[in-house]
């Protein structure tokens, strides 16, 4: 019976755990559905993608989030979807919807933990630049792909599982 009562007030939080993420989640699909995007944090991103390239030593010039890079046959969009927003949003989503914590500590995880996330998806989009330069865009959306889509994903959970293991 004791066991019983235990499964069920777990079932209970699982179930507004997800309840609670998938409602998090509407605002996200909304602005997916009216393609939203925010050129100041597209331009933001791109600047710090120019800086560093301008210091590796690449000729580079930046026009908004449009990099140009001397002998390279693309231009390199700084899209909405690079800005790792998505990312952000889907970490900020599961600790808010996690259930046994207050809302103060879900805020100061994710003060450290967001910049951490767009850091690193600062990392992957800079690393997926440098070896389409150097080794050919048709390694692109390898990098981006295999590597990096997924890879962000893990990150994503291992963050999440920090904090659920850190509460």
């Amino acid at each position: 019976m004791r066991e019983e009562l235990w499964f069920r007030k777990k079932l209970i939080k699982i179930i507004f755990f997800l309840v609670k993420f998938n409602l998090l989640a509407i605002p996200m699909y909304v602005i997916l559905y009216f393609n939203f995007s925010f050129q100041p944090l597209q331009n933001f991103l791109a600047y710090l993608i120019f800086l560093a390239l301008k210091i590796i030593g690449y000729d580079v010039s930046l026009n908004g989030y449009f990099l140009v890079i001397q002998n390279f046959p693309k231009i390199i969009e700084v899209s909405w979807d690079s800005t790792g927003w998505k990312s952000l949003y889907t970490l900020a989503a599961l600790i808010i919807a996690t259930p046994l914590s207050n809302f103060n500590r879900k805020s100061r995880f994710l003060l450290l933990a967001l910049p951490a996330i767009f850091l690193i998806n600062y990392v992957r989009v800079l690393t997926t630049i440098l070896i389409s330069v150097k080794f050919g865009f048709e390694y692109f959306e390898i990098v981006h792909t295999f590597l990096w889509r997924e890879g962000l994903i893990l990150v994503i959970i291992a963050f999440w599982v920090l904090y659920l293991i850190k509460r």
